[in-house]
Parts: C-alpha cells; sequence; structure tokens
C-alpha cells in the first residue's frame, strides 16, 4: 500500500514538472497573431492570458520556483521508492532513474510539446498558474528581494550597459525600423566622442588669422571684412599670447567699430580633454570658442562648438574656417 501510494504521488509530481515545463515553454513562445486568434475566439481567455504576460518576471519566477520544488521532492519520492524495493541500492537506482524521467518526462516532452501546441496549452493553463502565483507569493517575494539585493552589489556602479551592448541595442533598432539610418548614424557618433579629444577637431595654430593688438597699423575693421570669417583672435604680437576673440558679426554691425563691445573673453582647455566632457561645458557656459593648450602650456589651437557638433551632424560650416563657395545656376545652358 506505502509503495503504491508513493508511486502516485511520484506520478503526480512528474505531471506537475511536465506542467511548468511546458508552461514555461508555451507562455514564453506564444505571437502577437495566436494572442489576436485566441482573443477572437476566446475574449475572456484572452484577457486573462495579457495579466499573466504583462508581468513576465513574476510569471517566470513563479514557474522555476514552483517547477524546482516539485522536482525537489519528486528526487525524495524517489529515494523513498528505491529504499523500500532495495534498500542497499537506493542513491544507485534513484540518482540515474529519477534523473532520466526528469529529463524526458520533466523537461523536452513537455518543452516540445509547449512549442507544437502553443495557443491550446496557453488557453487552459491560465487558472492553475493563477493559482501557483498566489500560493508561491510569499516565497517568490522572498527571492526576488534577494536577488535584487545582490544584482545591487554587483552591478558596476553608474553603468548598466556596456558600450557594445548599447550599439548592439542601436542596431536592433534600425533593424526594426525604429531609428532611420541618419539617426543611427548621429546617435553612433554622440557616444564616439567620449573617445575623441579636442586636439582631434581643433584648428591648429598654423592656421589662425587674427589681429595684433600690438601692431598700430593694424586695421581691424578691413581685416573683419577681408577674413569672412565668424571669429578672429586677437593677440599680442604672438599667439601664444592671445587677450580674447573677436566676434566680427556683432563687431561690423556697430557703426563705431569698437573691439571692446565685440571681443569674448579667452578660455582654456587641454587638448586631452574628451569631446563629450567638452560640449557639455560648452552648452553650461555659453562658450562658443576656446584656446586648446599643450601638456606645456602652450597654444596648440583653437576649438569651437561648430568643431564638436560637426563631428555629430557631419560637416558644417566652421566658424573659423574659410567660407565655401556658392554656385548658382545661370541658366539652362551653365
Amino acid at each position: 500500500m506505502t509503495t503504491v501510494l508513493l508511486l502516485g504521488i511520484f506520478l503526480a509530481l512528474l505531471a506537475c514538472s511536465a506542467f511548468f515545463s511546458s508552461a514555461e515553454t508555451a507562455y514564453f513562445s506564444v505571437d502577437p497573431i495566436q494572442l489576436r486568434r485566441i482573443g477572437a475566439q476566446h475574449p475572456v481567455t484572452a484577457e486573462r492570458l495579457r495579466a499573466l504576460l504583462a508581468t513576465p518576471t513574476r510569471l517566470l519566477s513563479t514557474i522555476l520556483i514552483g517547477n524546482t520544488l516539485v522536482n525537489l521532492a519528486l528526487a525524495n519520492v524517489g529515494y523513498a521508492i528505491a529504499e523500500l524495493w532495495a534498500p542497499a541500492y537506493a542513491e544507485a537506482i534513484a540518482i540515474p532513474a529519477v534523473t532520466l524521467l526528469l529529463i524526458f518526462f520533466g523537461e523536452i516532452g513537455p518543452k516540445n510539446l509547449g512549442l507544437l501546441y502553443t495557443a491550446a496549452l496557453v488557453r487552459f493553463y491560465g487558472p492553475p498558474l493563477r493559482f501557483a502565483e498566489r500560493l508561491l507569493a510569499p516565497l517568490r517575494f522572498a527571492l526576488d528581494l534577494v536577488s535584487r539585493r545582490l544584482a545591487h552589489l554587483f552591478r558596476p556602479a553608474g553603468k548598466t550597459l556596456s558600450e557594445e551592448e548599447f550599439e548592439t541595442v542601436l542596431d536592433i533598432s534600425r533593424e526594426e525600423g525604429i531609428l532611420n539610418a541618419d539617426e543611427l548614424a548621429m546617435i553612433k557618433a554622440i557616444v564616439d566622442l567620449e573617445d575623441m579629444h579636442a586636439s582631434d577637431v581643433m584648428t591648429p595654430r598654423v592656421d589662425f588669422i587674427g589681429i595684433d593688438l600690438d601692431d598700430p597699423a593694424a586695421d581691424p575693421v578691413a581685416i573683419a571684412r577681408r577674413s569672412r570669417r565668424n571669429f578672429l583672435i586677437l593677440y599680442r604680437a604672438q599667439f601664444d599670447d592671445i587677450a580674447g576673440f573677436l566676434d566680427v558679426r556683432r563687431f561690423l554691425l556697430d557703426p563705431a567699430h569698437v573691439l571692446a563691445a565685440a571681443t569674448l573673453p579667452p578660455v582654456y582647455v587641454p587638448e586631452s580633454v574628451p569631446l563629450n566632457r567638452l560640449l557639455v561645458r560648452f552648452q553650461k557656459d555659453k562658450i562658443r570658442i576656446a584656446i586648446v593648450v599643450d601638456e606645456y602650456g602652450g597654444v596648440a589651437g583653437v576649438v569651437t562648438r561648430g568643431d564638436i557638433l560637426e563631428e555629430i551632424t557631419g560637416d558644417i560650416y566652421n566658424e573659423l574656417s574659410k567660407p565655401r563657395p556658392i554656385f548658382q545656376s545661370a541658366g539652362p545652358y551653365a
């Protein structure tokens, strides 16, 4: 009688293991088309199904906890049956027998059924799964709390995605049509700013055009008009002594042409500063142009906000570069 009872319990537990395994596969492989078909034929069942799938973490935790508890009980009952039949060889019989039965009838078989009969299984598994959710809620809550604490301990501070993972997310978004090619390229360019420095985009000092404040013969108005630039460098005798930047437009629009009224103070940045940090500083302090200094404190070049934005958006007008010619057709034969 005891053997028959234990066999009955063993088969019931094996059926429960098959239930949880097939439920895991069925619920996490159901697709929108199957959901729509179930909704058309069984609207109430479909609503309950959507309610379960609305919290996938809770559903998966319930299935995994239930399956683990059932398999542990199954192993103990299997060992008890083996002890009744062959006490001297209980372990040698129970371990391989229970393992094989679990693999074939508790895992492989049920999971294949879950894939083959997904729509049918999710329709009928709703009530027992909701019951299991309520029954295992206290244990699930405790385990979730512990797992969140452990994840918090081992998670890298201030970083949830690696650069490679982030680029993978972007590529998937492009493939699914969420981002177009231009948007994808722009976002990747923003990410790449972290690996670029001011020295990579600056205008070197050999290309400077400026006004020597110590040269009495210098004509600021003539130089400004001839330069066709947004900014001119104001210096004393040499470019290592920069007094500021002349806002050419403001200077030329001023009828009095007062240099001081159109002069921006010099701002110094190291050539090794990453472009992402430099752009944040430009935006925060409302800076449009800065002097780039090398490791010895000498002037290496000049960087503008446009230089950084050009790395994101592509080739745009540079505030220190020469103006580009604009061609206009003179007629159909031009």
